[in-house]
């Protein structure tokens, strides 16, 4: 991969938003390559975003930055917006007293954001990621008005890096954007490579992969715990399977270490989060993938060459437009539960 950097930057503070796992995972190969160029990298985030790159870059320094603290208490994403406006705004202001601190306190010669709109300085070049360029709502006064703030904050930066190829590939309409003066097209980004190889006895029938903000989290995993316990959904995934593939080989990451243990059956196989190298290979040795339709999933799978089934999060218009958007698409179809 070619970032299109400064030829002057050398040290980096990169700071993906804390909203499900997908701006810190996408995040992973950017920091990557900027390790392998030579880069001194310092992160910076919240919660379990910042939990996943310590765990995944345990040599670098991290920092910890205000938390966004977006909830889903309702399906409406006007409801949903209304409710998180004051937090966001709260965040925002937060994190460019942050900002000012940790370029004074590392000397940073860059910023990288991955969707913080708070987290630029005056004093040095700052960059956003985004696919969002073209927020979506079927309430059009709200998708004014969304789009008004979205283009304002991304403008703001230097440059807006879209981790997709110019034909919109895999970010259709979401990407495509007259308002957004700055953009820069990274091509996707995925953490994962698909020359894995799987382990012998690491494969499965179903990988269910779980994120995003809480209480829609929780509602899907006990939704798809209970259809596949009691209900005929890996039948409905799998109509030619036999009665020898009556308990299938099930794992499930959860996406988060917030909640007790699970009591499942032995085919069960689940764990809290995982890291890059064991995601690949589930993803690789798997017959079917249950998801969510977040783009940095999609980018995943579209680097693996695997489909998925994807379930939007409720309210979360950008997920309902891919599921629909990638639905026969590389082997992707959106799920009804």
């Amino acid at each position: 991969m070619l970032l299109p950097l400064p030829a002057d930057a050398r040290k980096i503070i990169v700071a993906p938003l804390n909203w499900g796992l997908g701006h810190a995972t996408r995040s992973i190969p950017i920091i990557r390559q900027l390790l392998s160029d030579g880069k001194e990298v310092v992160i910076a985030s919240d919660g379990e975003a910042l939990e996943l790159l310590q765990e995944e870059f345990p040599e670098l320094i991290t920092e910890k930055l205000p938390s966004y603290e977006v909830t889903y208490k309702g399906n409406s994403l006007v409801s949903i917006v209304l409710s998180n406006v004051p937090n966001i705004i709260s965040a925002i202001l937060r994190e460019k007293k942050a900002v000012k601190k940790l370029v004074k306190k590392y000397k940073a010669d860059l910023i990288i954001s991955d969707s913080r709109f708070g987290f630029r300085s005056s004093k040095i070049k700052s960059i956003i990621i985004s696919h969002q360029l073209n927020l979506m709502s079927k309430n059009k006064i709200l998708k004014y008005f969304l789009n008004l703030a979205n283009g304002y904050f991304l403008n703001s930066f230097e440059e807006c890096w879209v981790p997709d190829d110019e034909s919109h590939t895999w970010s259709g309409n979401l990407s495509k954007s007259k308002r957004i003066k700055n953009q820069v097209f990274l091509g996707p980004l995925s953490r994962l490579n698909r020359e894995y190889e799987t382990q012998p006895g690491q494969s499965y029938e179903l990988c269910i992969i779980l994120s995003g903000p809480e209480p829609a989290r929780t509602k899907l995993e006990t939704e798809l715990i209970d259809k596949l316990l009691y209900g005929n959904l890996y039948k409905q995934l799998k109509p030619t399977s036999t009665a020898d593939q009556a308990t299938p080989r099930i794992f499930l990451i959860r996406g988060t270490t917030r909640h007790g243990r699970l009591q499942l059956p032995a085919n069960w196989t689940v764990m809290a989060r995982a890291n890059s190298d064991r995601i690949n290979r589930l993803l690789l040795g798997s017959e079917l993938i249950i998801s969510r339709s977040g783009y940095t999933s999609i980018m995943d799978y579209a680097e693996l060459g695997v489909g998925a089934w994807l379930i939007p999060t409720p309210g979360q218009s950008e997920q309902e437009y891919l599921a629909k958007w990638l639905t026969g698409k590389s082997g992707m179809q959106k799920l009804e539960l």
